[in-house]
């Protein structure tokens, strides 16, 4: 091959390829659900890639990522005020691995671990104020184990006692 063709071959490759990894945008617009599965709108073809909500002012409220028509991947939500919300990971639309969740005033809410759609592992919460509220163990979607403090962070026997 001649150098020239050599340069020019070398220099678009990676132009013409860059694009090919990247998932398609949408927002809820575009897209219908039926029955559980996204599909794109007034077609019968399963939506994969990034679908994304915002409100009537036009500020993002969430992205959610599809493959196939169900969730898979990273499910990110945010509040009103522009603080993060919600931080949950999908597999084949079931929850899978870390779930996290914050209150309007940016502090943590949930931290807690999903397998297959189950609860799995640690499952921590916090009052708004930012005590520690709930500590429970999960294995195959059953609890294990729990501890509760109430909103001032003082350990007591019952979630209705924590919630005081």
């Amino acid at each position: 091959m001649k150098p020239l063709r050599l340069l020019v071959l070398l220099v678009s490759l990676p132009l013409l390829l860059g694009g090919c990894g990247e998932k398609a945008t949408v927002n809820e617009e575009e897209v219908e659900e039926r029955e559980g599965v996204l599909y794109i709108k007034g077609s019968d073809t399963l939506y994969t890639g990034v679908q994304s909500v915002f409100n009537a002012n036009g500020q993002k409220l969430g992205e959610e990522n599809y493959k196939d028509g169900v969730m898979d991947g990273l499910w990110t939500q945010w509040h009103e005020n522009g603080q993060k919300w919600i931080k949950e990971n999908y597999k084949d639309g079931e929850m899978d691995g870390l779930q996290v969740w914050y209150y309007e005033n940016g502090r943590k809410h949930l931290e807690s671990n999903w397998k297959d759609g189950k609860e799995n592992g640690l499952w921590l919460m916090w009052h708004e104020n930012g005590q520690k509220w709930i500590k429970e163990n999960y294995k195959d979607g059953e609890k294990v184990s729990a501890k509760y403090w109430n909103s001032k962070g003082e350990p007591v026997d019952s979630l209705e006692e924590a919630k005081k």
